[in-house]
């Protein structure tokens, strides 16, 4: 069962709404937006999982599957000091992993682990691989792999 953030479902972009306008495969914005969004109990991150360029304060729950919680944080590149995000994925009895990525970059950002699975963050048009599912709009797990 999969069980999704409630602002994940609810991330839609639209002209009307956003007087910039929104391409529907802009993860970035999708993100930015995300992120923005109110913080609520299940956003904080689970102990010992805070990646050292990540800000814990702006950690937001994406959803969960099979055991594995999926969240993302703003980030701040320690070299160039660009703003970014990391994926980080939680298994509380196999582990943690995460990602971080500048905003150029965020749309490859990707995190793996024997204990924890697979996330990415995906455009509209992205393929969802076999064995692969979609949580929200910009994030597909597997914890599996």
């Amino acid at each position: 069962m999969v069980r999704l953030g409630v602002r994940a479902g609810a991330l839609i972009c639209t002209a009307a709404l956003v007087p910039t306008g929104c391409a529907p495969d802009d993860s970035i914005s999708q993100i930015r937006s995300f992120l923005a969004a109110e913080s609520g109990p299940d956003d904080v991150l689970p102990s010992g999982v805070e990646d050292a360029t990540s800000d814990p304060e702006s950690s937001r729950f994406v959803g969960d599957l099979a055991g594995v919680s999926y969240f993302l944080t703003k980030h701040l590149d320690p070299v160039s000091g660009a703003p970014g995000y990391c994926l980080v994925i939680s298994n509380p009895t196999e582990g943690a992993a995460s990602s971080c990525a500048s905003d150029v970059n965020a749309t490859r950002l990707w995190v793996s682990s024997s204990g924890t699975g697979s996330a990415r963050v995906v455009v509209a048009d992205d393929i969802i691989p076999n064995g692969w599912t979609k949580l929200g709009d910009f994030l597909i797990v597997n914890p599996e792999k």
